[in-house]
């Protein structure tokens, strides 16, 4: 028999698929962190825009390997369409975000979407680095640096900058930018809301993004559930 964090993740992964679920890269805070859930623990982010609704769990099933599922509904631009991409993931904490003032960390994932992709490789494949500053003062730094290549299209450099403010105990200020190759980039701020401490988060974010001639801004809704440590 698988050991129980194994299969809480697969659980988390089927309830992601069968409901409304998350992409390739899937986060709503777009700039990652080196730390993403708490040691021994499972989570699931779920969060809705115009465009995309998203579920993915994750879980923290090494002191240093935290591994992610999921599955999004993504807009194809054709009326009433919708495709649905899944995704995998694996980050590797170098330097846990949590216990170190500097963090470090290894991204990989791939994703598979249901239409228009050759049936013998992912749709997607990505890798980056992410490290971590603990200003002091309530501030935290981000920066990601990394690499896509999405189906047929050229392989990509990625990035993305970020910065959290934690003005309260309950409330924290995320901005972020972040971009892809030689496109424009896309602007972010967020406000993070903690309804129940250690297990209920609540983000409302605004996006700037686009290309020079469609750039567009959307509001998004997104929570993130966590369990208790699920071994020590």
């Amino acid at each position: 028999m698988l050991p129980r964090p194994i299969r809480v993740l697969l659980l988390l992964g089927g309830l992601g698929l069968g409901l409304s679920p998350a992409p390739l890269h899937a986060q709503q805070v777009l700039v990652d962190d080196p730390t993403s859930v708490p040691r021994g623990a499972a989570q699931l982010e779920a969060w809705h825009s115009v465009e995309e609704s998203w579920m993915a769990p994750a879980l923290r099933v090494h002191p240093t390997l935290e591994l992610a599922a999921g599955a999004a509904f993504l807009a194809t631009g054709i009326e009433d369409r919708r495709t649905v991409e899944y995704s995998a993931e694996g980050k590797l904490l170098l330097r846990p975000g949590s216990a170190h003032r500097i963090g470090v960390a290894a991204v990989g994932g791939v994703g598979v979407r249901q239409l228009g992709v050759p049936r013998d490789r992912p749709a997607s494949v990505y890798g980056y680095g992410v490290v971590s500053q603990d200003l002091g003062a309530g501030l935290t730094a981000y920066q990601n640096v990394g690499w896509v290549n999405e189906e047929n299209g050229p392989h990509e450099l990625t990035w993305g900058a970020r910065l959290d403010w934690s003005p309260l105990d309950r409330a924290t200020l995320i901005g972020e930018v972040y971009g892809e190759g030689r496109s424009n980039p896309s602007l972010q701020a967020v406000l993070r809301t903690v309804l129940l401490p250690d297990r209920i988060e609540m983000d409302v974010s605004v996006t700037r993004g686009g290309s020079v001639d469609g750039r567009s801004t959307w509001a998004t809704l997104g929570f993130t559930f966590m369990s208790a440590p699920l071994y020590p």
